[in-house]
């Protein structure tokens, strides 16, 4: 069994498994071009043997701590079915959405990031497998169990992400979760053989991160703050 890192609300993120399961839903969905075109590339479509290269040590361990998303049927059947259907599973199953990962800044890399100093500041990453499941909020509420945690329990002070500037849509979920932008980053990431254009965005640990992540902690503080 995987190690859980988080849960609440119907999403929990545990750690990616170095097995054959973990790594043919990571192929699966970095083949697909809808992903790919906000994540890797759509010029950089992934099978099993680069899965396992890029992302398998990182399961094994490291400063990059590699993790798959997954919902309950719950949750997911609430933000599918019609208004008047209220159907629900009795079973709590769950299932895989997608894949974030996180990892400490190092000192040398802190001008990748515009930044001055590295000292508790964290970067993370993540997309959806599945792009029917886009735009429901999903993405933002799992930054919300991820932010809480870094801030809580691995000491982070500052978590920040780097999206393309033109990548409207993740950068509307983070500012939901409580990022904020610090500054355009010219020309900062290559992204299907051009060099794009970044948003330098972050989130700061507050007074009351040191609550529960989910409903009544840092998420609900996001949550009534931007009407989330």
């Amino acid at each position: 069994m995987s190690q859980i890192i988080v849960e609440g609300d119907g999403l929990r993120v545990r750690r990616m498994a170095n097995d054959s399961t973990d790594v043919a839903l990571m192929a699966g969905w970095l083949r697909d071009p809808r992903v790919l075109e906000f994540y890797e590339g759509r010029d950089r479509p992934f099978d099993e043997r680069l899965v396992r290269e890029k992302y398998a040590p990182r399961a094994e361990g490291g400063p990059v701590v590699p993790c798959i998303i997954e919902e309950t049927a719950d949750r997911a059947a609430d933000h599918a079915q019609d208004p008047g259907d209220d159907r629900r599973t009795s079973a709590k199953r769950w299932s895989p959405v997608g894949y974030i990962q996180f990892y400490p800044v190092a000192e040398n890399e802190a001008p990748y990031y515009g930044l001055t100093d590295s000292a508790e500041v964290w970067g993370l990453d993540l997309f959806l497998g599945f792009p029917e499941r886009w735009g429901k909020g999903l993405g933002t509420q799992t930054l919300r169990l991820v932010l809480g945690y870094l801030f809580q329990q691995r000491g982070a002070r500052r978590v920040v992400v780097d999206p393309v500037a033109t990548n409207a849509r993740a950068i509307r979920s983070y500012e939901k979760a409580g990022f904020r932008r610090v500054k355009l980053l010219p020309q900062h990431e290559r992204h299907e053989g051009r060099m794009r254009d970044c948003w330098l965005m972050e989130a700061k640990k507050g007074p009351r991160c040191h609550e529960a992540p989910g409903p009544t902690g840092f998420g609900a503080e996001i949550a009534e703050r931007d009407g989330a």
